[in-house]
């Protein structure tokens, strides 16, 4: 696929057309990351950070800590943790 760059103030922009980015599942909010390799440009769609609640709901319900911490686990608070 060819496509013409056009000039973004000082820099270079180019439009990724519709069908492509309805392919990549990308739009506006999009966080892509340009790579140089081999003298080629790469453009990939950056993964969003997981959530807290994503993290959480991922771990199992039948999980358990490993025994060498568990001892910490179940252990008082020493310091100002709480305060």
């Amino acid at each position: 696929m060819d496509i013409q760059l056009k000039k973004w103030g000082n820099s270079l922009g180019l439009r990724i057309p519709h069908q492509l980015a309805v392919s990549l599942d990308i739009d506006e909010t999009s966080t892509l990351e340009l790579l140089e390799v081999d003298n080629t440009l790469i453009l990939r769609k950056k993964q969003a950070p997981i959530t807290l609640d994503a993290l959480l709901a991922s771990i199992p319900k039948d999980f358990q800590y490993p025994s060498d911490v568990q001892d910490f686990v179940d252990s008082p608070a020493m310091g100002q943790e709480l305060l």
